[in-house]
């Protein structure tokens, strides 16, 4: 198996980056189960049991990057914090309305962040996690100090609704965090303690979900370098196959827990939230069961909300801190994984 880590970069300044202010962007209209009933050969029951999902959002107007859009501007309201104060804005997409620019632009302009400098990463289902280890490094060198996350994607857009083993699973939304740079000032310092990231590239893993972006066909004939026409550029369909992702989830979150909290010497009952990306309810009652875990610690909005990728992390963080249940000084682990085969986790000190 092949395995590869990020390097570690030195942290020259004493600070930390704390969590100042999440937000959350989800479309009124709900699609119940019910209704895939009438498409495909499948029932309500049939999903609840194997998935946890009983509805799920979908986006009718809105583009991708409108939808972290708003997601920023809760964060920034909850923040406290200026759009012109934001120095860097990281976004986590797999359904990019464009190629280029990159989402972060558009978010970027449609917030009014003009001193930002803006990026993408592409790290699927697990792009919070990544992005949140990106910020939590800019601003512990120095570098930035208000830095904004924002994950999104219009996962309904992507899937064959022929499908009936695909479609049910996915929804759209968007959500926000915004970490600022805090002054390190004991033991118990608030903020991102420790990540862990890692990918899986070993055999046919990485296409084990895959969404083609493109198909071109040749434009030159190679002899007689003839001109051919046009590429054609066809948007593709979600492929994934359900059971070898199953298996490495439940094989894996456990092991991106495990090394998260050895990072930071700690041990499991230290943690108030495992916040986790909602793939399944299957694979968080498969965490619950390898710790034997309070079900209050793996909270769960994915009968709400089915699967829209990266961004349910920061989306059921947000609603977490939303309804008072993260006090200061808890800890909790924001846990990721997808496509790639990637993931990775983050554990904070709120």
């Amino acid at each position: 198996m092949l395995i590869y880590e990020y390097k570690k970069v030195k942290i020259i300044n004493n600070i930390n980056s704390v969590v100042r202010g999440t937000g959350k962007y989800l479309p009124d209209f709900i699609i119940e189960n019910k209704v895939f009933e009438k498409i495909i050969d499948t029932s309500d029951e049939w999903i609840v049991s194997h998935t946890g999902i009983s509805e799920r959002r979908i986006e009718q107007e809105k583009s991708n990057f409108e939808m972290m859009g708003e997601a920023a501007k809760i964060a920034l309201k909850n923040a406290n914090i200026s759009p012109h104060e934001i120095d860097l804005i990281i976004a986590s997409t797999v359904t990019a309305d464009y190629s280029f620019p990159a989402s972060a632009c558009l978010v970027q302009n449609y917030i009014g962040a003009d001193n930002a400098a803006s990026f993408d990463v592409s790290a699927a289902c697990a792009g919070a996690i990544f992005a949140v280890d990106l910020a939590d490094l800019y601003i512990k060198s120095g570098r930035m100090k208000n830095v904004l996350v924002v994950s999104g994607d219009l996962m309904t857009r992507c899937v064959d609704f022929n499908d009936r083993t695909l479609c049910v699973l996915f929804g759209d939304g968007a959500g926000a965090i915004l970490l600022s740079a805090e002054e390190n000032t004991g033991e118990n310092q608030r903020g991102v303690l420790a990540s862990y990231i890692m990918s899986d590239c070993d055999g046919d893993k990485p296409m084990s979900i895959t969404l083609r972006s493109k198909t071109t066909k040749k434009i030159f004939e190679e002899e007689t370098k003839e001109f051919l026409g046009n590429p054609h550029n066809i948007n593709g369909l979600m492929y994934m196959n359900g059971r070898a992702v199953y298996q490495f989830a439940v094989r894996t979150v456990t092991k991106i827990i495990d090394e998260v909290l050895k990072k930071v010497n700690m041990t499991i009952s230290d943690v108030k939230y495992i916040v986790a990306h909602q793939a399944n309810k299957r694979i968080l009652d498969a965490i619950v069961d390898r710790y034997n875990l309070d079900p209050e610690k793996m909270p769960m909005n994915i009968d709400k909300y089915a699967n829209f990728s990266s961004a349910t992390v920061s989306v059921l963080l947000h609603e977490l801190a939303e309804n008072n249940k993260i006090q200061r000084g808890d800890v909790i682990i924001l846990v990721g994984f997808g496509s790639g085969l990637v993931f990775g986790a983050n554990i904070i000190r709120w």
